[in-house]
């Protein structure tokens, strides 16, 4: 049960029922005074951010959107049963993130770092600035220049108002782990880059009615996007010109499922840290390195 941070008595009837059923508590059905009832040191925000792209001729242009709220939720509820006193609160979805790359497809939503910056940190301050610390930032987008303005937020965030935050899934993107413990293929998945197989997957899993049935005549289509010949060109100037990369006829509902739960997991194992003041998930310094390269776009 959710208790005030003065006096300990339960907040309104609805609200601990809501928190009670749902495991969770959405931040835009709350009032003002729900809010800051709530326990400082036990509540947890989820932020879903990712940006509306074109996802091939297949799949919907809000798919790393719908991913990073879908697995936000079930975190959210597997940490509500796991830790009775802790309060996690689901944030609107922001649907912003930089993707300049492909943006010569309609659909595709692309702003700057700077401004991925800004809204995640004007999201944390406002937080952190009536006590809450403690943050986790849920998104499902990887690119560097993205993610760029994620941490340059949270390194703001945790140098002023040493707030606890942290963005769980690129560390597990980034250091090999999805290849090391996904089921046996048969075939390299870190080349599905972009629409492909993985993607493909979670949406035949989690939305089947949004994957279009032309997904299973696409043919296999490969690309370094980190080959220097293709720094600062988009999908089309590089010869992608359905916008994908990888082999989305080969998705697989059962690898999504896999997929889908291996996100949760990490996002429940970041939680659990966050909770117990363990170290937080990190990128892996290269890529750090690599990110601190990037101009602000």
């Amino acid at each position: 049960m959710v208790r005030t941070k003065d006096d300990q008595k339960p907040m309104t009837k609805k609200t601990a029922k809501d928190k009670k059923n749902n495991d969770f508590l959405e931040f835009k059905k709350m009032s003002w005074k729900h809010i800051d009832a709530l326990d400082r040191d036990k509540t947890i925000f989820f932020l879903p951010i990712s940006p509306l792209e074109e996802h091939g001729p297949h799949l919907p242009v809000g798919t790393d959107l719908l991913t990073a709220k879908d697995t936000a939720i079930e975190a959210m509820k597997r940490i509500g049963t796991q830790y009775e006193d802790i309060t996690c609160v689901l944030l609107p979805s922001v649907p912003v993130g930089f993707c300049k790359f492909n943006s010569d497809f309609p659909g595709t939503v692309s702003v700057s770092s700077k401004v991925v910056k800004e809204i995640i940190y004007s999201f944390g301050s406002a937080l952190a600035r009536h006590g809450f610390q403690n943050m986790i930032i849920c998104t499902y987008h990887m690119a560097l220049s993205h993610l760029k303005g994620i941490y340059s937020a949270m390194d703001k965030l945790r140098q002023r108002y040493k707030m606890n935050i942290c963005e769980p899934w690129s560390p597990v993107f980034y250091d090999g782990r999805i290849t090391e413990n996904e089921p046996k293929l048969g075939f390299d998945t870190s080349k599905e880059v972009h629409a492909g197989f993985r993607e493909t997957s979670l949406i035949k899993y989690q939305y089947p009615y949004l994957l279009d049935p032309i997904y299973s005549s696409l043919q296999s289509i490969y690309r370094d996007v980190s080959s220097p010949k293709f720094v600062g060109k988009t999908f089309k100037e590089i010869g992608l010109s359905d916008g994908y990369i990888g082999s989305p006829a080969k998705a697989d509902a059962d690898y999504g499922r896999w997929f889908f739960h291996f996100t949760v997991d990490t996002y429940v194992a970041a939680t659990k840290d966050l909770i117990h003041k363990r170290p937080l998930p990190d990128l892996p310094k290269k890529v750090r390195s690599r990110m601190k390269l990037l101009f602000w776009e």
